[in-house]
């Protein structure tokens, strides 16, 4: 720590003396100048800057209180701490009036007392320097702030209470001044009723600036022009008013500040435009989707039910062989088809998933179940492992998992020939009710090159165009493998080498489920499957369509009703009314099964029951359409190919229980 520059003023010998003593026994570092009168202290102030100064009032010449006075005058703010042999308060009154920081008599000199004093004059001299350096901050900023109001090209201008213009800018000043040669106009004191302007600009701006006398805010987006000129677009500008407040919080006037947005309006109305032709071009996708989902999975629904039926007779040798082929071109053809359909949705942001319990052992025999016959045909070894920390129930998507390992199963097999697939399930973590689970399908296939590994999870990708050509497949079921476990909080990655094979890696997070909700979930699915005491109304004009649908319900020891469109429907139901359920297709001429379901839910229609439930069967399985249905006035949702299980527990759900609506 440097010294403190320190100034003792006094004639008094004794004084000094005492100063001197109770300085040194302060300890503080110090360099100490002595003068004896005013003359000699202003000598010393003119060649040395100190820290503080020690003045006694009572000086031979002129007092303290002048010499005080005197250095003010002379802008010396160096702290002065004002001694006297007797206190008096009108004489401390003055001195601190006149620039004294402290005041105290000679008996309270003392080590402590100086030192006290030193330091408050070095934190009062460092306060004043930073206010200094504030004001310096301030004047500068306010110097730049006006450069910056000057060079600007938007316009700022004020009005006073009686809409005078009081102050404005150089280009409101470029602007005015051409408004007014225009009119031929020559003042210099300018009102708004002066102002060329429209009576109805004129009463905009006037009604603006009074709100805002209001002491209000606010912003505003309008057309101003300065020109007569028509043939020019008018240019957009977003004007701000603010309200000009005084030391007493009294609105004084109006400062405005008008931003020319002419540019920015353009883009924004090329945006609108560009965001309306996407949407009507997402309408016009979903729309296509949306048929084609209805037109390939309607013949699709009709394969696969027949195929399904055929499994369940006592065919053998090249019979059944050839229905299984059949059955097995059919799966394949609609994983395609459910690819294109689930990509888009992901696209579209618009993927649901569940949350219920489920066994992962169950769901991993059924897994064994569906690719042991793939894996046999190509004679390579087909593993599945489960950790045994994993919980026998947990708790989230069983579907979305079935996909996501589907997905991974069906690659490896597809890129091998020769070895095995071992699909494996680890409990990564485990933290309260959460689980962290891994899942790994290894396969000996015939691996990917590092610099297409990253490509792999790209739409429409393969490592090759060979790859395509050779194994098949849409370039989808990575992509969307990749957002299923994303969007579930999770990562998919993989480790890869070129002729020795690959494994995916597919990390999610579950929660511990409830064994009991399972059992009571197959206690129903045990109940035999008889919906014989339910008269069920069959709407769908496809004959094939109805043809499955009727094997399936006679399985269920039930005849279903047929009406081949939606009027025909509305008809039978006006004849009938025992009616359980119906099963409305959507897509159908003469009237949609959209038109049926509201009119059946018109209160004020001819329908017996208009309360009867009604289930979608269609064939499109976009999300759009779910909502559709709901608005409609329909109570659930299947989508065809239909599960037969599925289908059944919704029947009876329907015809047992209240009406419920679908969830989405």
């Amino acid at each position: 720590m440097s010294d403190y520059k320190l100034l003792l003023i006094d004639d008094d010998e004794v004084d000094v003396m005492t100063f001197q003593r109770a300085l040194r026994k302060s300890e503080l570092p110090h360099h100490l100048n002595i003068c004896y009168n005013a003359d000699e202290a202003l000598a010393a102030i003119e060649n040395t800057s100190f820290d503080c100064i020690f003045l006694d009032y009572l000086l031979p010449g002129i007092d303290g209180l002048q010499l005080l006075r005197k250095l003010r005058d002379m802008s010396i703010n160096t702290p002065v701490a004002v001694m006297t042999s007797q206190g008096d308060e009108k004489i401390a009154v003055e001195m601190i009036k006149n620039g004294a920081f402290d005041y105290f008599t000679k008996s309270e000199i003392n080590p402590d007392k100086i030192s006290k004093v030193v330091f408050s004059a070095v934190r009062l001299s460092d306060s004043e320097k930073q206010r200094y350096i504030a004001e310096k901050k301030i004047i500068e900023n306010n110097s730049r702030l006006n450069a910056i109001l000057e060079s600007t090209k938007n316009l700022i201008y004020a009005f006073d209470r009686d809409f005078n213009l009081i102050s404005f800018n150089s280009s409101f000043k470029e602007n005015l001044e051409h408004l007014l040669r225009m009119h031929d106009i020559v003042k210099t004191d300018i009102n708004l009723r002066d102002l060329p302007l429209s009576d109805e600009r004129k009463q905009t701006l006037t009604q603006n600036i009074e709100r805002c006398f209001l002491g209000e805010q606010f912003t505003v987006l309008e057309q101003v022009s300065f020109s007569n000129d028509t043939t020019k677009e008018t240019p957009w500008y977003e004007t701000t008013f603010n309200p000009i407040i005084d030391g007493s919080s009294s609105v004084t006037g109006v400062a405005i500040y008008s931003q020319d947005v002419t540019i920015n309006k353009k883009i924004e109305q090329d945006l609108l435009q560009a965001k309306n032709d996407a949407i009507a071009a997402a309408a016009t996708k979903s729309e296509f989707l949306s048929n084609m989902s209805h037109e390939i999975r309607t013949p699709m629904n009709a394969i696969i039910g027949l195929t399904e039926l055929l499994l369940e007779e006592s065919f053998e040798g090249t019979i059944l062989e050839n229905i299984k082929s059949i059955k097995y071109s059919a799966d394949n053809l609609l994983v395609i088809i459910n690819d294109i359909l689930d990509f888009s949705k992901i696209e579209a942001g618009k993927v649901t998933f569940e949350n219920i319990d489920f066994d992962l052992r169950h769901r991993m025999a059924e897994l064994r179940k569906t690719f042991d016959h793939r894996t046999k045909e190509k004679g390579i070894g087909f593993e599945i492992e489960i950790d045994s920390q994993i919980p026998s129930v947990i708790k989230g998507d069983p579907y979305r998992l079935n996909q996501v390992l589907f997905n991974l199963v069906g690659n490896a097999i597809k890129f091998t020939s020769e070895g095995f697939i071992k699909v494996s399930a680890t409990l990564m973590a485990s933290k309260e009710n959460t689980l962290t689970l891994q899942f790994s399908v290894k396969d000996t296939g015939i691996g990917i090159p590092e610099n297409a590994q990253a490509k792999i999870f790209e739409s429409f990708t393969q490592a090759n165009t060979d790859t395509t050509r050779k194994y098949g497949g849409t370039g989808l079921g990575l992509a969307i493998t990749k957002n299923l476990v994303q969007l579930q909080g999770g990562e998919l990655s993989l480790t890869s080498t070129v002729g020795e094979g690959t494994t995916f890696f597919a990390t999610i997070n579950y929660q511990i489920g409830n064994a009991l909700n399972l059992e009571e979930k197959k206690k129903k699915e045990d109940e035999p499957t008889d919906l014989s005491r339910f008269n069920i109304l069959l709407v769908e004009d496809n004959l094939m369509n109805q043809f499955v649908a009727k094997q399936f319900f006679k399985k269920w020891k039930n005849e279903l009703i047929i009406a081949n469109h939606g009027a025909e429907a509305i008809s039978i139901l006006i004849e009938r009314n025992d009616i359980d359920v119906v099963l409305m297709d959507l897509q159908m001429p003469e009237m949609s099964g959209f038109q049926a379901a509201e009119i059946i839910r018109d209160q004020n229609s001819a329908v017996k029951n208009t309360n009867i439930p009604i289930i979608a069967l269609s064939a499109d399985a976009f999300l759009e359409t779910r909502r559709k249905v709901i608005e409609a006035g329909m109570n659930d949702y299947v989508t065809k190919p239909f599960n037969p299980e599925e289908l059944y527990s919704k029947i009876v759900k329907y015809t047992n229980k209240a009406i419920l609506p679908l969830e989405i």
